[in-house]
């Protein structure tokens, strides 16, 4: 499924990855559009689009998603997925080996101007992967965190070359190429 990207021209986005320090109450403190990773979609249920990495998250919740999920869903796999937007072909994104830079990348590309990035921990925090318990098996759980600086820097110098400013609003975080900012 190939449909085009929201419309966010000029406007301020909120991406909320998975990280052990996201609460609720911040979650709360923000308006659309919002972009939710894999399992936060349980915690905002109300975003706006869900953007997840793989085919096998996808397979494990599928089904729960489309009970419990309103917005769009999206991926940059190429492999087609029922009701599951595309985004690898638009030359407007790029991705970037994670699914908390894709969404980032995905919010730029449907023209952001701002992303503020929300449970962006890219650490252990506290012993856990994410605020939620770890994916079930097969799927993975942060094995490829010692890579994930080194993306999001790529990352950070793509967005300001395409005039999108991008800050880390996490409460809890291991990245340094984004400006911190409070929520």
């Amino acid at each position: 499924m190939r449909e085009h990207l929201p419309d966010w021209r000029g406007r301020t986005v909120t991406c909320i990855a998975s990280g052990p320090s996201l609460t609720l109450e911040d979650c709360r403190m923000v308006a659309g559009p919002i972009v939710v990773t894999n399992s936060t979609f349980r915690l905002v249920p109300w975003a706006d689009a869900l953007f997840f990495f793989d085919p096998p998250w996808w397979r494990v919740n599928a089904k729960e998603v489309r009970e419990t999920f309103a917005g769009r869903v999206f991926t940059q796999s190429l492999v087609p997925l029922k009701g599951v937007n595309c985004v690898r072909r638009d030359l407007r994104f790029k991705s970037f080996g994670n699914a908390g830079a894709n969404a980032v990348s995905f919010a730029i590309a449907a023209g952001a101007s701002k992303v503020v990035m929300l449970g962006y921990d890219c650490a252990l925090t506290d012993g856990r992967a994410h605020h939620h318990a770890d994916h079930p098996s097969p799927l993975r759980n942060c094995d490829t965190i010692a890579r994930w600086p080194q993306q999001f820097a790529r990352l950070a110098d793509w967005a300001a070359r395409r005039g999108a400013r991008v800050v880390n609003a996490s409460r809890v975080t291991a990245l340094e190429c984004f400006p911190r900012e409070p929520l």
